[in-house]
C-alpha cells in the first residue's frame, strides 16, 4: 500500500508517516521543489502517476492545492485525508465542540482551515477531514506545545499558565495513530481528534515541566478563560493523562 503525505517538514506529517509505515504503507512525500503546488495540472499528474491508496494532506498551502488534490483523488478513486484544526472555532466559542457545532473563526488561520475544509468536501465527497488540537511533541524544534513552552520561557523568563484554560490537545504519536485508524476503519466525513480529558493549561504545563526535569518557571494565572475541547465518540485518541500523569493542582 502507498500513501502520499504532504507537509513532511512540519510537525504532524513526519509522525503520521512513521505510523503509516508501521502499518505497512510505503510513504511517498510531496516535495514542493519537484511538484509545484500552484499548478493544477502538475498536482493531478503527480497523483495520477503515483496512484497511491491514500493521499494525506497535512501541509499548509493554498485552499486551491487542497481542492485540486481532493478532486484528483476523487477522479482516481484514491482515499483522501485532510487535517483540519480546532482553530475553526473562535476564542469566544465555548467547547467541548461536536462536529455539529458551527465554526465561527475569528482569525486568518481559522478562516483558512475552514475554507480548505469547504473546498475539500465539494471536490471529494468521500474525503475524511480530521480536526486536530495542539500537538504535544517530545522536544522543542517544531510547532508543538513543548516547543511553545520552551520558547515562551526563553523569551520571558517564565511561563504564564491559566488554570481556567482547557486547551484541545493530544500527544503527537497518539494523533498519528488515530489518523491511521480513521484511514483504515472510518467512512467519509468530519472527525474530531481530542486527547485532553479536561486538564487545564496549567496542569499540562506543570506535568510537562516535571517530565522534562523542571527547566521552566511556571506562573499560575486565572486568564485566559477558555474551553477549546472537541468531542467525537467515534474516534479513540489515547488520553494525554496516560503520558503526563499530572498531580492535582
Amino acid at each position: 500500500m502507498y500513501a502520499i503525505v504532504t507537509g513532511m517538514n512540519g510537525t504532524v506529517a513526519p509522525e503520521l508517516a512513521r505510523a503509516l509505515e508501521a502499518n505497512g504503507y510505503v510513504v511517498v512525500p510531496w516535495v514542493r521543489a519537484e511538484v509545484p503546488i500552484d499548478d493544477p495540472a502538475a498536482v493531478r499528474e503527480f497523483i495520477g502517476n503515483v496512484k497511491p491508496d491514500w493521499f494525506c494532506h497535512v501541509a499548509l498551502g493554498s485552499p486551491d492545492w487542497a481542492e485540486w488534490a481532493a478532486a484528483a483523488c476523487d477522479e482516481f478513486d484514491i482515499g483522501f485525508l485532510f487535517t483540519g484544526s480546532v482553530s475553526v472555532y473562535s476564542s469566544s466559542q465555548v467547547g467541548p465542540f461536536s462536529i455539529h457545532d458551527v465554526p465561527e473563526p475569528n482569525d486568518d488561520y481559522g478562516r483558512y482551515k475552514l475554507e480548505c475544509e469547504r473546498r475539500v468536501r465539494l471536490a471529494n465527497p468521500d474525503a475524511r477531514i480530521a480536526r486536530l488540537g495542539w500537538q504535544i511533541g517530545e522536544a522543542p524544534g517544531n510547532n508543538n506545545l513543548v516547543d511553545y513552552l520552551h520558547r515562551h520561557h526563553v523569551d520571558h523568563g517564565h511561563i504564564d499558565a491559566s488554570r481556567n484554560w482547557i486547551p484541545s490537545c493530544a500527544m503527537l504519536a497518539d494523533t498519528a495513530a488515530s489518523l491511521v485508524g480513521i484511514i483504515e476503519m472510518q467512512s467519509a466525513g468530519l472527525y474530531h481528534l481530542e486527547g485532553n480529558p479536561g486538564l487545564s493549561f496549567l496542569e499540562i504545563a506543570e506535568s510537562l515541566n516535571r517530565l522534562r526535569g523542571n527547566p521552566w518557571t511556571i506562573v499560575p494565572t486565572d486568564t485566559p478563560v477558555m474551553n477549546n475541547l472537541m468531542r467525537d465518540d467515534r474516534v479513540e485518541v489515547r488520553p494525554i493523562i496516560e503520558t503526563l500523569a499530572p498531580s492535582e493542582t
